[in-house]
């Protein structure tokens, strides 16, 4: 089963290294994709944008695959307005 990691309401770095700490569980735990649901997000901040790449970073590194799934609109705009919907694989569910 793949590991799906919710985004709080708000991410930001209070609540960024608590996702960086999921992220390196996922990865020890042996799991080959980790997928992050972006559903409830309603604010991500420059500290959360920047926490998210070094996810993306430290799971590819680790042989490892991660998409985004259940992206809102918010979040959508916000993954097109900074180049992100080009580095990171989607799904809307």
């Amino acid at each position: 089963m793949t590991p799906v990691v919710k985004f709080p309401k708000v991410f930001d770095s209070a609540t960024a290294s608590q996702f960086h700490r999921e992220i390196e569980r996922i990865i020890e735990g042996g799991f080959s994709t980790v997928l992050i649901d972006l559903k409830e997000v309603a604010c991500i901040t420059s500290s959360g944008l920047l926490a998210l790449v070094l996810a993306f970073k430290t799971v590819r590194d680790a042989g490892r695959q991660l998409f985004i799934c259940s992206m809102n609109e918010q979040a959508r705009i916000l993954f097109e307005l900074t180049g992100l919907d080009q580095v990171f694989e989607t799904f809307s569910s």
